[in-house]
Parts: C-alpha cells; structure tokens; sequence
C-alpha cells in the first residue's frame, strides 16, 4: 500500500505528539486523520468508514483507553491495521489491560521519527506479529 493511498488516524492526547506524528506522516504522503481522546475518535472514524487504513493510537486517553478504542474500530473494521505508542512500559501495560504483548504492534514514546516510520510501514506491509482476533474471541488462552 502506498503512502499517497494511505489514512492514519492519529489519536493522542498530548498535542506536542499528535503534531510530530502529523507533521511526520504528512511529509512522507500519508493522509493524517487527528484526535485527541476516546469519543472524538470514534466520532471521526465513524465519518471516514472505509477510509482508515491505519489506526496509530495512544493507550492512555481521556475517556477510555487505546485498546478498547481498537477493539471498537475493528469491530466495525477488521482490516484496519493498528500501532499502539505509550510512554509507559509496554510489556507492563499489556499485563495491565491483559493483552498479550506478542498480540500487538507496539512503539514505546519519546518517538523516534526513523522508528515511527519503519514502525507504520512494516504494520501497513503486515509484517510483525500482531495476531487479529475475531470479534469476542478471548484475549488470552
């Protein structure tokens, strides 16, 4: 998939992120959606259904967490790809919402703009280890 045939919603809700990821993406030819909480994303995905190819979300967010807010996307999209960021430690933070951390795409913050990048395009090419679920399908074994 081409980056000029490519949508990323961002969701983040620290500005200061969302603005390098933006500003990022943009440059490299991506079409860059932008939220900054739970609700206004559901609200803007729901005005691009069909469009999104990537959701690049925070775990932590005002109204609810990242993880819920992909679990809902791919309820209504399951071919939209998703890469989680945090500044918190990854492998801890899976075990806190019960994510298995090789169930994932994960990149941990301060982003590295080189890594942000290798990180969007191997989960857009499908490369990696993200295993999808079927919709209520149990997290864990």
């Amino acid at each position: 998939m081409a980056a000029g045939n490519t949508t990323i919603l961002v969701v983040d809700d620290e500005a200061g992120q969302r603005n390098l990821m933006r500003n990022t993406l943009q440059t490299e030819g991506y079409t860059v959606l932008e939220s900054s909480d739970y609700d206004e994303a559901l609200a803007v995905h729901g005005s691009n259904l069909g469009h999104i190819d990537l959701l690049l979300v925070d775990l932590s967010l005002p109204g609810g967490n990242g993880y819920e807010l992909s679990k809902a996307i791919l309820s209504m999209e399951p071919d939209v790809k998703v890469l989680f960021i945090s500044g918190h430690a990854g492998a801890a933070l899976c075990k806190f919402l019960d994510i298995d951390v090789t169930d994932l795409h994960f990149l941990k913050k301060p982003l590295v703009v080189p890594d942000l990048l290798n990180r969007v395009r191997s989960v857009l090419d499908g490369r990696g280890t993200l295993v999808r679920r079927a919709p209520g399908e149990p997290l864990s074994d």
